[in-house]
C-alpha cells in the first residue's frame, strides 16, 4: 500500500498528467454512456439533413447520409477505445510471457525466439498490421488480432531485458533450489518484478493501438462502414474535406485529444515509476 500511495503522490505532482488523466477519464465515460449522452443513434439519419454545419441541434454537423457526427463520434470512440485497450493489454501479456520465458531459458532457445521476433520486427508495426489484416480480412475481431500480433515482438523485447538481469538473482536461484516449477518461477517470481516497465509500456501502447486501428480502418482494412469508428469516419469524410470540413475535423479532434491525453498520462506513469526520480 505504501508503494501505491507513493506512486499516486508522485503522479499527482505533475499537473499536466493529472489534467490529461481527467480528460481521458471523461472521454472514456462519454463513450461508455454514449447511449444516454448521444442525441441521436449512430445510424440514425435523414437525407434532408445531409451536410448540415455544426449547430445547437447537431453539435458537430451531419455527414453525407444525414447522420449526427457527434453521436457517431461517441459510439465510434467506444469501438476505438475497446479495440485499443484490449489489444494493448493482450499484447503486453503475451509479449511479457514470451520475453520472460525466452530470457529465463536463454541459450539456443532464446536465440531462436529472438531471431523469429527479429523477422517480424524487420517490418514496421503498422505495415505488419496491414499485411495481417489483409490476410485475415476485415472486421473488428480481425483488426484486433492484426494489432495484437504486430505489437507482440516489441513487448517481448521490452520484457526480455529486465528478465536477463533478474534470472541470476538470489531469489530466483532460491526458488530453483527449492524445486519450484519453471512456470511458478516465471509467473510468481520474475514477472511481478518487471511489472513497472510492463505497466508503462501498456499505457503508452494504448495510443499506438488506437492509431493502428484507425489506420487500418482508414485504409479500408479495419472496421467497415456503416459501423462508427474514428479512422473509418476520417476515411469517409476525406472526400468532402473541401466543402464540408467538419466531417473530418470533428472525429480528428476527438482522436487528437484522446491520443494526447494518453501519451501525457503514459509519460507521467513512467516518471512516477522511475526509481531514479523518487525523492
Amino acid at each position: 500500500m505504501t508503494g501505491v500511495k507513493d506512486f499516486i503522490r508522485r503522479l499527482c505532482k505533475n499537473r499536466l498528467t493529472v489534467v490529461c488523466l481527467i480528460l481521458f477519464v471523461l472521454i472514456v465515460l462519454a463513450v461508455i454512456f454514449a447511449n444516454f449522452i448521444a442525441p441521436y443513434g449512430w445510424d440514425e439519419g435523414e437525407v434532408v439533413n445531409r451536410y448540415l454545419a455544426p449547430s445547437a441541434e447537431h453539435l458537430c454537423g451531419t455527414d453525407n447520409y444525414g447522420r449526427d457526427i457527434f453521436s457517431r463520434i461517441l459510439y465510434g470512440g467506444r469501438m476505438s477505445l475497446e479495440i485499443g485497450l484490449i489489444s494493448a493489454v493482450v499484447t503486453t501479456v503475451i509479449g511479457a510471457i514470451i520475453g520472460a520465458t525466452s530470457a529465463y531459458f536463454g541459450g539456443k532457445f532464446d536465440n531462436v525466439v529472438m531471431r523469429v521476433l527479429d523477422v517480424f520486427m524487420a517490418m514496421p508495426p503498422i505495415l505488419l498490421a496491414i499485411a495481417i489484416a489483409a490476410t485475415l480480412g476485415t472486421g473488428m475481431m480481425n483488426t484486433m488480432l492484426a494489432v495484437i500480433i504486430s505489437g507482440i515482438p516489441m513487448k517481448a523485447r521490452v520484457a526480455r531485458g529486465p528478465v536477463l538481469a533478474l534470472r541470476n538473482q538470489e531469489f530466483v536461484e532460491a526458488a530453483t533450489a527449492s524445486n519450484s516449477s519453471t512456470a511458478k518461477i516465471i509467473f510468481k517470481h520474475i514477472i511481478p518484478n518487471i511489472l513497472a516497465p510492463l505497466i508503462v509500456q501498456t499505457t503508452l501502447s494504448i495510443s499506438g493501438a488506437i492509431v493502428s486501428v484507425a489506420g487500418l480502418s482508414f485504409l479500408g482494412l479495419g472496421v467497415q462502414p456503416p459501423a462508427p469508428e474514428w479512422g473509418a469516419m476520417l476515411s469517409a469524410g476525406r472526400s468532402y474535406l473541401r466543402d464540408y470540413p467538419w466531417m473530418v475535423i470533428a472525429p480528428g479532434i476527438a482522436m487528437l485529444l484522446t491520443l494526447f491525453s494518453l501519451n501525457i498520462v503514459g509519460d507521467g506513469v513512467r516518471d512516477a515509476l522511475d526509481p531514479k526520480l523518487r525523492d
